[in-house]
């Protein structure tokens, strides 16, 4: 393997990952500018620890850790920084998959005024099973291409400076983890950056069900922030800003648009289908986001 120029720490908050774990691991295993990669098995209840174990032995730069309690995303990207032997680390999702030389494309965006760099994201789901993840992973794209949020990033692949990171985040009961983090550099002055060149594969929700748990948890999430002082009015796109970029979309792709408007709409409606006194500060899982990246 060849050696990079510069070392990263890839962090894995892991529950209940078994059948895409093991090919995160190979994948990132293979990326000269992984040095170390540390993953926190959150009381699994699968296989997840068992392949991680496995994996390990013939793997020395996997540590991974086990808390005996559940403590969600946040506090096992807090561990994972604290254990880290790298300053650049990129967290991600166990169910997502990056491109490669991703994560050393996010860290080289990272310097001493920017803290935070987050990449692109694709649905793998197949387009003509459920074009709207397609759909809305563009409408995404061109939002923050045009710097709106200024500080958004997308929690399941970006990359941190260890040093800001961990003189910075301590709490772990935020629920819209992301947007806490780039809220809070842009309050210090720091920058969060977009860097599409560094993509990553993830698997949309295709239930109407799963699809409004995801929209009620980040609307709780900002909520949570604006509540706290840490999301600001200009934090979001404005309304007009957004309609231009789903306007677009619609003319690239019209059923996709459709599918995904009608999406929106019933994921308004279906919250009454969520289980009544749900812990939206909890560590959740979609169910039908468990399908296995290829």
């Amino acid at each position: 393997m060849a050696q990079a120029a510069f070392q990263v720490t890839v962090g894995i908050p892991v529950f209940n990952e078994e059948a895409n774990l093991r090919g995160l691991l190979q994948h990132l295993a293979a990326q000269p500018e992984v040095s170390e990669i540390i993953a926190v098995d959150d009381c699994s209840t699968d296989t997840s620890a068992d392949i991680l174990r496995e994996f390990a032995r013939v793997e020395p730069r996997l540590r991974v850790f086990h808390p005996q309690e559940r403590g969600g995303q946040l506090a096992a990207w807090i561990r994972i920084a604290q254990e880290s032997r790298n300053e650049k680390i990129v967290f991600i999702d166990a169910d997502a998959l990056p491109v490669s030389g991703a994560a050393g494309a996010l860290c080289q965006r990272l310097d001493e005024r920017t803290v935070i760099a987050s990449g692109r994201v694709h649905a793998a789901n197949p387009p003509k099973r459920f074009p709207a993840a397609r759909f809305r992973a563009n409408v995404l794209h061109r939002v923050r291409s045009l710097g709106f949020p200024k500080e958004a990033i997308i929690g399941r692949f970006f990359a941190v400076r260890r040093d800001w990171f961990l003189k910075n985040v301590g709490a772990t009961d935020i629920i819209a983890n992301d947007a806490y983090l780039g809220c809070l550099a842009r309050r210090q002055g720091y920058n969060a950056v977009y860097e599409p060149a560094a993509a990553c594969l993830y698997t949309e929700a295709t239930a109407t069900r799963d699809f409004a748990a995801q929209r009620q948890r980040a609307d709780a999430g900002y909520a949570q922030l604006r509540s706290l002082g840490i999301m600001q009015t200009g934090d979001e796109p404005s309304f007009r800003q957004y309609l231009g970029s789903v306007a677009r979309e619609l003319a690239a792709d019209p059923s996709g648009g459709m599918h995904w408007i009608v999406q929106q709409l019933r994921s308004r409606r279906m919250r009454a289908y969520i289980p009544q006194g749900r812990d939206l500060g909890g560590w959740e899982t979609q169910p039908t986001t468990k399908q296995r990246l290829q």
